[in-house]
Formats: structure tokens, sequence, C-alpha cells
């Protein structure tokens, strides 16, 4: 028998993937923070966007992309600074250190900077849905050690499974924004078309994460 090997395994392809995502949505919210100005955050639950922004349709569709803010009574511009910041430090650090490190400390320190997005007004969803089973993923890996024996076929259909999700997730953001995001200044967004968008978020999440699980522990048996 032998054990197939990978430039990077699929749990942390996921880790440093998910994480240069997270980043991104975190650097958007607090781009629209900044448009909000010298505006006082006046509680822990804020909308990132400005009122009607970038426009009627898709500000309602998106409830106005409520964040969570630890800070408060604090400008707007401040907090958006913040988003900003530990989301590109998050993307920084997923192309750098998570992706070369031991996966237990990448998984820790992910998580540490996922903390960050949620206190901080860089997303109070994608800390939860996204981030909190990357890193549980991760941890699991790592204390898990066993591996089991698989056939080729077996892990041919695993990697095909962990391919789709990996990149159904992927394409449920591009869809999201900046797809949605164009589209709802030429028309009405139907609320399936919102939720098939939405849910197929943490679909794709679960779905990588479980089968990439599986393909990193599996060693190929010669049948």
């Amino acid at each position: 028998m032998s054990t197939h090997t990978t430039h990077m395994t699929k749990l942390r392809l996921c880790l440093v993937t998910f994480g240069v995502i997270v980043g991104i949505v975190g650097i958007l919210h607090g781009s629209a923070e900044l448009l909000q100005g010298s505006t006082l955050v006046e509680s822990r639950s804020v909308e990132a966007l400005p009122e009607g922004w970038p426009n009627s349709e898709f500000n309602s569709m998106t409830k106005g992309s409520p964040v969570f803010s630890l800070l408060t009574d604090i400008p707007f511009f401040a907090l958006g600074i913040l988003a900003i910041s530990v989301s590109t430090t998050l993307i920084v650090c997923s192309l750098t250190i998570m992706k070369n490190k031991g996966m237990r400390f990448a998984s820790l320190l992910f998580a540490v900077l996922s903390v960050g997005v949620f206190m901080f007004g860089a997303g109070r969803g994608t800390p939860v849905v996204v981030s909190a089973p990357v890193v549980i993923a991760g941890i699991l890996s790592t204390v898990r050690t066993e591996t089991r024996e698989r056939s080729e076929l077996e892990i041919r259909r695993i990697l095909s499974a962990f391919n789709s999700f990996y990149w159904l997730h992927i394409a449920s953001w591009i869809f999201f924004f900046p797809g949605l995001f164009i589209f709802s200044f030429n028309a009405e967004i139907s609320t399936p078309v919102f939720l098939v968008a939405f849910v197929s978020m943490p679909i794709g999440t679960l779905g990588a994460l479980i089968f990439g699980y599986q393909y990193d522990k599996a060693i190929v048996v010669n049948r």
C-alpha cells in the first residue's frame, strides 16, 4: 500500500482559501463603514451599509449587512479601519503563516483572527458559518491521527466530491458579489435567488471540509 501525498492537504487548502474569502468579505464591510464617516456607532449590532446604499434593492436584500462591534461610541470610519485591518491581516496570514506552519497552529491563528473579524465590524455571519467549521475541522485533523484504507476508485470519488463542494463555495460568493450586487441595479432580486446564493455558502463549506478530511486521512490500497 502507499500513501497519497500532495503539496498541500485539502483541509489546509480550505483554511487558506476560506481565510482569504472571509478577509475579502471583511474588507468590503469595512469599506462600506468608511462611507458612513464620523457618524457614531451607537450599539454593538450595526448595519455596515449606509442607509439605501448602494441601492434600496441590495440594501434591503442584505438587511444592511449587519455586523457586530465590540466598540461603541466610535466613528464608523474608525470601525471601518479596524475591520479592514483585521481582514487584511487574515488574508496575509492565510497566504503565508497558515500555508506553511503546522495545522494546529494555523487553525488556532485562524480562530483568533476570525474572532477579530467578528468583533471589529468585519462580519457577523462568515466567522460563524465559514470560520468556525474550518477551525473545528483543522483541529480535529491534528487530534485524530488515524487513517483509513481506501481503494483508488473511492479516493477519486472523494476527491471529485471535494472539488465540487470547494468550487461551489467559491462560486456562491462570486454569484453573491459581484453577481447580485450588479444585478440589483437593474432588476429586483427574488427571494429564491437570494436563498440559493446564501444557502450554497455553508453547504459548500461543510461539504468541502467533510470530503477534504476524508481525502487527507485516506491511504491508497492497491487491490
